[in-house]
């Protein structure tokens, strides 16, 4: 019996536009219907935009009070409500207006809704810039885990407008470090070698951070046109953020910035590359002095007990049915896959990072929300 392959092509591209003042540039020149979903923290920003768009391809908006905690499904079903309540149908375009968790809570309602409609990201925060909103992973969190319930839904645009920033309060700057920092160690030089030489002080968009973040976003989009779907080398992208993500979910969404659980969990990664892939210790040594610079923690969760985390570790979205996968370095700009790390070992260097720089004790409340604008910049009027 003979046999044919018919191949279904599926390529599908998304472009990231970079620069200052893009808001304005863009907004006016929307004549599809539009529907706007934006954190509820940029009313004000959100409404000026609104009045930029064309009223001709006004659907609907709908603001959404974010945090961590509140990247669930039970939110998205808010979104479903609504758009079912505008009679959103599949010409309408998505157009999402705010930080990570706006962006990937957005991404996914789109991606699912109608099975699938087109978006377009305009990320707010840092985080957001140089990592979440760009690539088309989109999720939700669940008990179980963080990110567990997602898909690839790429946008079609990200305008990435730096001037968002300048309304940042400098803990929300801090954020999104990690994945700057995360880039340069998967990635090397120039951001490494960059960082080396200098951190520019947070709270305000200069040249050095105008290139940090197209430094960063690039390395983003170089590694997702390689592996868009997350089966070779997007995964190391996830540098830092297996322990970062068992943080966020032992401690509780609300309790640990990303920022901060990925600081932590980078630094355990750093001290597993030594002991399995002979990295440098100059290395973490390097990496400690930028998290000390920038102000993010070295420390251990004091509270945080092995077991806990051990057991979130197997809820990890990279798992696979052998265990934990983790993403370690040879060296700087040479990051692994290492599989099958044992409990004792994984202890052993948390043991190291507490007994090397200690504990802290969490704050309640200090980082649930990843805030979005402290006053109305950029101008989009």
């Amino acid at each position: 019996m003979s046999t044919r392959r018919i191949t279904v092509d599926m390529a599908r591209t998304s472009d990231v536009i970079l620069g200052r003042g893009l808001v304005q540039q863009v907004a006016e020149t929307w004549t599809r219907p539009l529907y706007l979903v934006y954190d509820a923290f940029l009313e004000e920003q959100a409404e000026a935009l609104w009045q930029r768009i064309p009223p001709t391809a006004h659907v609907g908006r709908l603001g959404i009070p974010l945090g961590e905690s509140r990247k669930t499904l039970a939110t998205v079903e808010s979104v479903y409500a609504d758009w079912g309540r505008h009679a959103v149908t599949r010409d309408v375009h998505i157009v999402a207006l705010g930080g990570g968790v706006l962006t990937d809570l957005a991404g996914y309602a789109a991606s699912t809704y109608l099975r699938g409609l087109s978006w377009t990201a305009i990320p707010t925060t840092l985080l957001a810039q140089v990592d979440a909103a760009i690539g088309g992973k989109v999720a939700v969190n669940t008990p179980w885990g963080k990110n567990l319930v997602g898909s690839f839904h790429l946008p079609e645009a990200v305008y990435i407008d730096a001037d968002w920033l300048n309304s940042l309060p400098l803990a929300e700057w801090r954020v999104g470090l990690g994945e700057i920092i995360k880039s340069a160690l998967i990635a090397g030089d120039p951001l490494y070698s960059r960082l080396e030489q200098d951190r520019p002080p947070l709270g305000t968009v200069t040249d050095d951070w105008q290139w940090l973040i197209e430094t960063t976003a690039t390395i983003k989009v170089d590694v997702v046109n390689q592996d868009l779907y997350e089966s070779g080398p997007r995964m190391f992208l996830n540098f830092g953020h297996t322990v970062g993500h068992a943080l966020e979910r032992v401690v509780g969404y609300g309790r640990i910035q990303h920022g901060a659980a990925v600081a932590i969990g980078s630094l355990v990664a750093l001290i597993l590359s030594e002991t399995h892939r002979g990295l440098d210790p100059r290395v973490r040594q390097t990496v400690v002095g930028w998290l000390r610079d920038w102000q993010l923690p070295t420390k251990w969760p004091a509270s945080v007990t092995f077991g806990a985390i051990w057991d979130a570790l197997s809820h990890d979205k990279k798992a696979r049915q052998f265990g934990s996968q983790w993403v370690l370095l040879d060296a700087v700009g040479r990051p692994v896959i290492v599989r099958g790390i044992a409990r004792e070992q994984v202890q052993a260097a948390i043991e190291r990072l507490k007994d090397e720089y200690g504990v802290f004790v969490l704050a309640d409340g200090s980082g649930d929300r990843e805030a979005t604008a402290q006053r109305p910049t950029p101008d989009v009027n």
